[in-house]
């Protein structure tokens, strides 16, 4: 098996994705595709617009083979920290060749290159980048400055000084030096995004964004999204779209139940962030309202986001330390019907500490018990977000709708 894995969000499957998953299978000469997928949390802090199982439903259906979850604890964390358990989970599967992923550069030398520097840390470089976080900037604004005054001083990466100011590139850089990390000996591949903006709600083209898509469908705008998204995402969003959005309310109540000391331990939080939060949260009663008053020009509006979601589940920076410390693990979301016995037996004959379904996680390794309670925690509670009683627990076998070839 040559194995191909996308890192993904998939909220939900757009006609660009699906571009995606084909173009990586024609350029890397796969014959499998591995998707590592959010589940029912993003990156940005946000609540995924469908369950898990069935965004990997939409997955299966368009090209990918195999679907794994990626763990909560690391799906909400910061980009180099999502992209290492991303990379950790890939490792958990054999014969992985290439990870292939979207960029604005759509260059993978030019990425290559500087995910090189910013793993090595050139004096120069080090020295602007603490000068440049001194001064109150967030680490992504620091960093990207820091890459354009180096790069004043090294012309080989004058034309290289503005892909750090992209959202894509900044995830793509940071698989490459995740690998490196974990000392995972791996290709990289990655294809040019076209269409719109990543926060773009517009949905004019063929390829908009998933924040575009997420704006229309709680909106109610059904009919704008029949020609950006495939007919059979579009059918799971008119059947599973969320009523209401009540991640705010639940952030708020948790915010104000706990201390101030509690918030302070909290994983990633620093420079007295949990003081402003704690304050915000007893002067708001919106949820809105509360990261805005909190928002201060070093801290991103996700990394607030993510900040709420571990005080909402419990998340403390030893909980994190724990996590690093676990073997790699993987929970199957769902895998291609036509491939099932094929790429099953080839798994478990070279893998270990991987699910089915949540009751394996009285067979695995007993470290990890805590993360795959986690991530169903979580999946319950984006039922209670979204108004829904679906909750599966256990790998879907999916037909495709088509074979790529």
């Amino acid at each position: 098996m040559k194995t191909t894995a996308i890192i993904c969000e998939y909220n939900p499957l757009t006609n660009g994705h699906v571009m995606h998953l084909k173009l990586a299978k024609e350029e890397t000469k796969a014959d499998t595709i591995l998707c590592v997928m959010s589940g029912s949390f993003t990156q940005r802090g946000d609540a995924a617009i469908a369950d898990k199982y069935l965004r990997a439903e939409q997955a299966i259906l368009h090209g990918a083979d195999i679907v794994l979850e990626l763990p909560t604890i690391y799906a909400i964390s910061p980009a180099d920290n999502f992209a290492y358990g991303a990379i950790k989970t890939i490792s958990t599967f054999p014969n992985v060749k290439y990870v292939s992923f979207g960029s604005e550069c759509g260059d993978i030398e030019k990425l290559t290159k500087i995910a090189n520097l910013l793993y090595s840390e050139p004096k120069e470089f080090k020295s602007a980048l603490q000068t440049l976080l001194k001064t109150g900037l967030s680490f992504p604004q620091a960093r990207s400055l820091a890459l354009k005054q180096y790069s004043q001083l090294n012309d080989e990466y004058k034309d290289l000084c503005n892909i750090l100011d992209q959202p894509n590139n900044v995830l793509g850089i940071a698989y490459i030096i995740a690998a490196k990390k974990l000392n995972f000996k791996i290709k990289f591949h990655t294809i040019q995004r076209i269409g719109s903006d990543f926060n773009s709600d517009d949905l004019s083209g063929e390829m908009p964004s998933s924040s575009a898509v997420r704006r229309a469908v709680k909106d109610g705008n059904f009919k704008e999204l029949q020609n950006n998204v495939p007919e059979s995402t579009y059918n799971m969003l008119r059947q599973h779209w969320p009523q209401d959005d009540e991640l705010g309310s639940l952030v708020l109540f948790k915010l104000k139940s706990m201390e101030a000391t509690e918030l302070e331990q909290l994983y990633d939080v620093s420079g007295g962030i949990h003081n402003r939060l704690l304050i915000a949260a007893m002067k708001s009663s919106t949820y809105e309202n509360m990261l805005a008053a909190a928002k201060t020009k070093n801290f991103t509006m996700a990394r607030l986001k993510r900040i709420c979601l571990y005080a909402l589940f419990d998340i403390y920076k030893e909980d994190y330390t724990h996590a690093l410390s676990t073997p790699a693990f993987a929970q199957i979301l769902a895998i291609n019907s036509t491939r099932k016995t094929e790429i099953l037996s080839e798994y478990f004959k070279n893998s270990k500490n991987i699910l089915t379904r949540y009751s394996d996680i009285s067979k695995v390794d007993k470290s990890l018990r805590p993360l795959i309670k986690l991530d169903f925690k979580a999946q319950g509670t984006l039922s209670v977000i979204n108004k829904t009683n679906y909750l599966n627990k256990k790998m879907l076998i999916v037909e495709p709708l088509h074979t790529i070839s």
